[in-house]
């Protein structure tokens, strides 16, 4: 029997997405089959019959679809009919006379005439910041002398905003350059030479909310004879100092090890435990 449309208003097709594919793609060619007809009938208000369960959850499946995709459809429909019923579309624009192609020169030139005024005015103010971005000699003076501590080759730069903030910040604090000066002198030489803590001399650091810390703090000056100094920066690196540290306490406590054995036997008592530790138990301890 063959499908006759019974009228315009009539969706005479129906869509497939890729996705939906996805849901039925292990399917037989029998079930595909079965399915597809029933589709088919669907569209058309034929009765699709009884379906095997697998089939029918599939069908539901792509009813949703069919569905959302119907009243998509109907929603253009109508505003289509309606564009109509106004008298469809806009017709095209009447052509320019020479007196409106005068008008449209002379507001081209306005146009022109206030980018020119808008650019003047972003580069007056581009150059503007550029003048308040100048550092002072103060900022200057400070960058300069941690620069030539540090011996670095590229150096902080004054011109660089955050390191202008930085000073400003501080002197708005009430510090003077000599206070930096003094941070630059105390901080190189404590951190220099240390590998651990050398990457820490940076305006960041210096010049952070530990300034007057820094500035304040007592530097104890040990002379370069003093064992301990010597012994600490004899070594390159945070864990060798580690490691030759560890050893230090393990040799000490085995000498207060020692000592204790030796004041227990003195006493003429031991406890075992230092009999243990030298592979010697008592004979009661058997």
């Amino acid at each position: 029997m063959a499908y006759k449309k019974n009228n315009s208003s009539e969706k005479d097709a129906f869509l497939i997405h890729n996705s939906q594919y996805q849901a039925v793609r292990n399917f037989s060619n029998e079930d595909y089959g079965k399915l597809f007809h029933a589709i088919c009938r669907y569209h058309i208000k034929e009765d699709i019959g009884d379906l095997d369960d697998k089939i029918q959850v599939a069908f539901e499946f792509f009813k949703v679809q069919f569905e959302y995709d119907r009243e998509k459809w109907e929603k253009i429909r109508e505003s289509r009919s309606a564009s109509g019923k106004k008298g469809g579309r806009p017709k095209s624009k009447p052509k320019q006379t020479k007196a409106n192609k005068a008008n449209a020169f002379s507001e081209k030139q306005t146009e022109a005439k206030e980018a020119v005024n808008v650019n003047g005015n972003v580069n007056g103010n581009v150059n503007d910041n550029k003048k308040k971005a100048s550092p002072s000699d103060e900022i200057i003076t400070i960058l300069e002398d941690l620069n030539k501590r540090t011996k670095s080759k590229k150096g902080f730069s004054p011109l660089a905003q955050s390191n202008q903030n930085l000073i400003k910040a501080r002197m708005s604090e009430g510090f003077t350059v000599e206070n930096f000066i003094t941070v630059n002198e105390k901080k190189v030489k404590q951190w220099l030479h240390d590998p651990e803590m050398s990457k820490y001399l940076r305006p960041a650091t210096l010049y952070g909310n530990k300034f007057d810390g820094y500035l304040n703090e007592v530097v104890c000056d040990l002379p370069a004879t003093n064992s301990n100094y010597l012994n600490k920066n004899k070594f390159q690196s945070a864990d060798e100092r580690r490691i030759e540290n560890n050893k230090k306490i393990f040799e000490e406590s085995l000498v207060k090890v020692k000592n204790e054995r030796n004041r227990q036997e003195e006493e003429g008592g031991d406890s075992g435990f230092f009999s243990q530790l030298h592979g010697e138990l008592p004979e009661s301890h058997n």
